[in-house]
């Protein structure tokens, strides 16, 4: 049998084991209680700190232009491509509101350096050879990961048809074990989302996936104004929201 004081001891150590469990789930340090301004607060830092890197890149890919000398041989499209990039780049980084719009000004950093590139022909060339093929472009499901590794076959969950897309390893490897890659995410009514979820309408990076999902050049939409009219249908669907919700 237990005696008084050892009934009294068992009494007090419950007693601070309620207390301790009481507190770990009220205190604001517990798991997954953080505020919503912590993570907005984050993805702020997040756009700013990528948006300098985008600066830092763009500076470089400028003095890297201006210090290219064109051989008698180089490819006069690829070269323009190369300088268009660079002009599309631009025009993307001044509007840039958030991070996907900033992997798009290193997607098509990456367009362009592959093009400066592919433009000059082997130095042991004697002909002028034909333009190499160009290489992958960023990783489908986050170009912040970096240029893809392979094209590589997947089906978006829910759905039957499968796409194409050049992606990194890492998220290769995932696919493969049937896991989901990390991918990038971007607000849309109201909600984070994958990007490439985004109507295309909406998003010219879900409607390319960053170079994934088209032949043509993030360079040419660009500078077609696709990245604009985007833009535009953004703005008029949030402004129509507004006077919505002011009505009721």
């Amino acid at each position: 049998m237990l005696t008084g004081s050892a009934v009294a001891v068992l009494a007090a150590a419950v007693l601070v084991f309620r207390t301790v469990r009481r507190r770990a789930r009220t205190s604001p340090r517990a798991p997954f209680t953080s505020p919503r301004s912590v993570f907005a607060t984050a993805r702020t830092a997040g756009v700013r700190a990528l948006r300098k890197r985008a600066q830092r890149e763009l500076l470089a890919y400028n003095e890297k232009l201006l210090a290219h000398e064109p051989g008698e041989q180089a490819d006069s499209d690829l070269l323009q491509l190369s300088l268009d990039a660079y002009a599309a780049a631009c025009t993307v980084l001044d509007e840039a509101r958030d991070i996907p719009d900033l992997a798009g000004v290193l997607a098509l950093l990456h367009e362009g350096r592959d093009a400066l590139e592919r433009s000059e022909p082997a130095p042991r060339s004697r002909r002028k050879p034909r333009a190499a093929a160009p290489t992958l472009p960023l990783c489908f499901f986050d170009p912040l990961h970096g240029a893809a590794a392979e094209r590589i076959r997947w089906r978006p969950l829910g759905r039957r048809e499968a796409l194409h897309v050049a992606a990194c390893r890492d998220c290769s490897a995932a696919v493969s074990a049937r896991r989901a890659p990390e991918v990038l995410t971007h607000q849309h009514d109201g909600r984070r989302a994958p990007y490439f979820e985004v109507p295309p309408e909406h998003s010219l990076w879900a409607a390319t996936g960053y170079g994934s999902l088209t032949e043509e050049t993030l360079t040419g939409r660009v500078l077609r104004g696709d990245f604009t009219r985007t833009r535009t249908r953004t703005s008029r669907t949030r402004t129509t929201r507004t006077r919505t919700r002011r009505g009721r």
